[in-house]
């Protein structure tokens, strides 16, 4: 059983070592599924059906169907972008409504405000984009472009959303998981 010399415990500590490894590969791989990116979304929003949802190691991408046009009093909101960051840092999460203000363009104040945090937040949206089908795609665009949108960010993990009270859609995007 036991081998002169240690080899054994040795080689045994190497399984252990890379059997941690390699479960820690896949923790860093690991995105929500659909029903626990809809509970964390209902935290905020009244959703109702799935429109779309998309996921993979790198990225993850969703679009549900509001039942309301209203922000849950759980997720502060703020009015101007520069407000973003400093919400951010007390709530975790915050929502941005600027009727003056398309997400897209608040997004470019919030990284002039703010660099990292408008960085992290242009990135969810980007890395999201590769797990949108062509629908998803639509709504994110329009949304993103449209100044009624209310554009919602949660760092952790990382996800930028959109809710178009327009459509009736919410649209959710995350970027892969950050290595610390």
């Amino acid at each position: 059983m036991f081998q002169r010399g240690g080899s054994y415990a040795a080689g045994g500590r190497a399984r252990i070592v890379l059997t941690g490894l390699v479960l820690a590969a896949l923790a860093g791989c690991w995105r929500e599924d659909e029903g626990a990116l809809r509970n964390r979304m209902e935290r905020w929003f009244a959703i109702g059906e799935t429109v779309a949802f998309h996921a993979t190691g790198d990225c993850a991408a969703a679009v549900f169907r509001l039942v309301q046009m209203e922000v849950k009093a759980p997720l502060s909101v703020v009015s101007a972008a520069p407000e973003v960051p400093g919400m951010l840092s007390r709530r975790g999460a915050v929502a941005l409504h600027d009727p003056t203000l398309a997400p897209d363009v608040a997004l470019a104040e919030i990284v002039n405000t703010d660099r990292p945090t408008g960085m992290n937040m242009r990135r969810a949206a980007l890395e999201g984009r590769m797990c949108m089908n062509a629908h998803t795609e639509s709504a994110f665009r329009y949304a993103l472009d449209n100044p009624r949108t209310v554009l919602a960010y949660d760092a952790d993990p990382s996800t930028i959303m959109l809710m178009d009270p327009h459509t009736g859609l919410l649209v959710v995007a995350m970027g892969a998981v950050e290595w610390l």
